[in-house]
């Protein structure tokens, strides 16, 4: 019999000694020469004839490979039942003693979730910043939405770019004799005093005519394959046109607002941002509420759900690149770069994952099948097209486990927000260069 040994060696580690006895051992020798010497195809014997001091002069290194990884790996998960224990990433595995007529006798050290005591997260003091929004604020919103329902009409009367144009360009980029990127029929607003905007450098560019320019981005910059370089353009301007904005007024709000006046669309965009602004308030309030309860419980986590959080949390990073993710050879370092930056995040919201699941425990909160479903329903309903293929995905044992930890954890937050103390503070509009709440 199997014979299965547990020792903590650390808050989230545990080490299994396991031994094997050499009767099963031997046992499953005899049976892994069985199955090869009725299959096996040896030169100068019929198939299934073949001695078996032939097959272990010839497979026996392959048949002892085969057998023992076969024995520990069933005999691992065997003594994860027997010793109530499971693992949250993959084990290290040392053999100690692995020969023939001898007991099999490996290792094999685990990482576990650790055991957390939810507390200290009743009455925490926490303010509810809530931006104040202001006449510039609908103003800066209405010019926005005016702008963007702009026409372009073209120039004919002169060829010469000048501030305020709306450039229409192709254009190459270079860096280090290599192509960085090009673009076709791009519209670029000329002018500004910004040396990273291309439009900056436009001024005086004639249609028709090559024009050339560098600019020097700096390490800051967050496209990666631009920062710290310094890149060559050559753009070709192919027209210009001047950007003709609707006027703000009653007809302004009826055909784009379903208004009867602009003041009734005011009105309405005042709500819409202050609704916006409760909403950033209610989500500031919850992330300082998090904050709180990490700075609250002192615990390890383990190294494993970090690594595969922060490798999340980098592959959601490279896919908003969409096109300007960094090509194949270069992806593994700008990865690593990622993970190292992203690691100490991915930490807390493991950490504070791990402690709403004990809050949720310790306060006996549930979700049942039928709320699942209704929770898969909803997030169905916005997926629009993707709606069937999202369903399928949730039919799958392991994604539902994850939504209902999720729901878990977010009624565990609910609750701490329910017995928080919250200070509504108000803070100053953004706009024209006042201190918001971000």
């Amino acid at each position: 019999m199997t014979k299965v040994e547990m020792e903590n060696v650390g808050s989230v580690r545990r080490r299994l000694a396991v031994e094997i006895p050499a009767g099963e051992v031997t046992a499953e020798i005899e049976r892994a020469y069985d199955r090869l010497r009725r299959k096996a195809n040896v030169r100068g014997f019929r198939q299934g004839r073949a001695p078996r001091p032939v097959l272990e002069r010839l497979f026996g290194d392959q048949v002892r490979a085969d057998v023992f990884g076969k024995l520990v790996h069933d005999s691992f998960y065997e003594a994860l039942k027997e010793q109530n224990v499971e693992p949250v990433g993959q084990p290290e595995i040392i053999t100690e003693q692995a020969e023939l007529g001898q007991p099999l006798r490996y290792s094999a050290t685990i990482e576990v979730r650790p055991e957390i005591v939810a507390s200290a997260y009743e009455g925490i003091e926490v303010e509810r910043p809530v931006r104040k929004i202001t006449d510039a604020d609908v103003d800066r919103f209405m010019e926005d939405r005016r702008d963007s329902l702009a026409q372009l009409r073209p120039i004919t009367g002169r060829t010469r770019a000048v501030a305020n144009d709306v450039a229409t360009i192709d254009y190459e980029a270079r860096g280090d004799g290599k192509l960085l990127g090009r673009g076709q029929n791009r519209h670029v607003s000329v002018g500004g005093d910004q040396p990273t905007d291309m439009g900056t450098h436009l001024t005086g560019a004639e249609v028709g005519r090559p024009f050339e320019f560098e600019v020097d981005y700096p390490d800051s910059h967050p496209a990666q394959d631009l920062a710290g370089r310094k890149v060559a353009f050559c753009v070709e301007v192919k027209g210009l046109a001047v950007k003709e904005t609707p006027d703000l007024d009653d007809d302004f709000a009826k055909e784009h607002g379903d208004c009867e006046t602009l003041e009734e669309l005011r009105r309405r965009v005042r709500e819409r941002l202050e609704e916006a602004a409760a909403h950033d308030a209610d989500g500031a309030v919850r992330a300082r509420l998090m904050e709180q309860l990490i700075a609250n419980h002192d615990f390890e986590v383990p190294p494993a759900m970090v690594e595969r959080r922060t490798n999340a949390l980098a592959e959601e990073v490279l896919e908003s690149l969409g096109s300007r993710r960094p090509p194949a050879s270069q992806e593994a370092e700008v990865r690593r770069r990622m993970c190292e930056e992203l690691e100490s995040r991915a930490r807390d919201q493991v950490k504070g994952d791990l402690i709403l699941e004990a809050i949720a425990s310790r306060e006996q909160l549930s979700v049942s099948d039928d709320e699942l479903e209704e929770q898969i329903n909803r997030i169905a309903d916005h997926a629009g097209n993707a709606r069937e293929r999202l369903r399928a995905l949730y039919q799958d044992a392991a994604a539902r486990l994850s939504l209902r930890a999720r729901i878990l954890q977010e009624r565990a937050l609910d609750l701490v927000l329910e017995r928080a103390r919250v200070r509504t503070m108000e803070q100053a509009s953004g706009v024209a260069g006042e201190p918001g709440n971000g």
